[in-house]
C-alpha cells in the first residue's frame, strides 16, 4: 500500500511538473521537479525539467548545477549537453516551444507498442494522447494502468525482458500514444539504465526508414531545435525478440 501511494504520488508530480512548463510556471516549475527529485534522485527528466526552470527565472549556477547532475547519471543526455554548451557560451534561454512536439524514437531505449488483454471501450475512449501511465509486472506480463484504471498488458515476450531489466535495476516510462474503443498503443521510454544493465539494450535495435512521428514527448519540451534522429516504428509484436539470452545478460 506505501509502495502504492508513493508511485500514486510520483506519477502526479510528473504530470503537474509537465503542466507547470506548458504554462510556462517556472517557480511552480522548479518547486515540483525538487519534490520529484527528492522522491528519486536520479530522474533525469525532473533533473532537465529543473534546469530548465532555473534557466527561464534568470538562475544560471542552479540550473548549470541541475544539468551537470543529469550527465553524472547519463553522459550521453542531449538535453543537458545542449543547455551547459549554452551556459559556457553565455547565450540567452529560448522558451520552449510547445506547439510541434513530438515522440521521439531512441534507438533501444524507445519503443511503440499495441497492447494486448485491453480493458473496455469505456476505458479506452477515455484515454488521451500523451496520458502518463504506470508497469506493474504481474505473474506472465506488465499490466499497463493509469490512476487505477487498468488499460492493458504488454505483450509476454516484452514483459518478460522489461520484467528482468527492471528487477536489475533499470526505469521506465509509459505514455499512451493513441488509443480507441478498440485498441490501444503505448510510447515505452527507458529513464535509467542500470550498471548491471548497461550492455543490454531495452529494446532490440531493428533497421527502419527515417519519419516523424507527431505527439508528445515530455523530454521534447526542452528540445528546442535540437536535431534528433525520429525512426518509424513497427507496431507488430516483435515475435521471440526480447527474450534475453544468458550469453547478452553476462556481457
Amino acid at each position: 500500500m506505501h509502495i502504492d501511494l508513493h508511485m500514486n504520488t510520483f506519477h502526479s508530480l510528473q504530470q503537474q511538473a509537465i503542466s507547470a512548463a506548458k504554462q510556462q510556471d517556472w517557480a511552480l516549475a522548479v518547486r515540483i521537479n525538487t519534490e520529484l527529485i527528492e522522491l528519486n534522485p536520479t530522474d533525469v527528466g525532473a533533473l532537465n525539467r529543473l534546469g530548465v526552470a532555473h534557466l527561464q527565472l534568470g538562475e544560471s549556477s542552479a540550473a548549470k548545477t541541475s544539468f551537470q547532475k543529469v550527465l553524472e547519471i547519463d553522459k550521453s543526455n542531449t538535453i543537458a549537453k545542449k543547455h551547459l554548451a549554452r551556459l559556457k557560451s553565455n547565450q540567452a534561454p529560448t522558451s520552449p516551444n510547445f506547439n510541434h512536439v513530438y515522440f521521439i524514437e531512441e534507438p533501444g531505449k524507445t519503443k511503440i507498442i499495441d497492447l494486448h488483454r485491453l480493458a473496455g471501450k469505456n476505458v479506452l475512449d477515455q484515454l488521451s494522447v500523451g496520458q502518463l501511465c504506470e508497469l506493474k509486472p504481474k505473474n506472465r506480463y506488465i499490466s499497463i494502468e493509469s490512476g487505477k484504471a487498468y488499460i492493458g498488458a504488454l505483450p509476454e515476450d516484452l514483459s518478460f525482458r522489461l520484467t528482468k531489466l527492471m528487477k536489475h535495476g533499470n526505469q521506465y516510462e509509459c505514455y499512451v500514444y493513441s488509443s480507441n474503443g478498440n485498441s490501444c498503443s503505448v510510447y515505452l521510454r527507458e529513464t535509467f539504465r542500470s550498471d548491471e544493465n548497461q550492455d543490454v539494450h531495452s529494446f532490440p535495435l531493428v533497421k527502419s526508414n527515417l519519419a516523424t512521428i507527431n505527439d508528445i514527448d515530455q523530454d521534447l519540451l526542452f528540445e528546442d531545435n535540437i536535431p534528433v534522429q525520429m525512426l518509424d516504428t513497427d507496431l507488430d509484436e516483435e515475435k521471440g525478440s526480447y527474450e534475453i539470452s544468458d550469453q547478452e545478460n553476462e556481457n
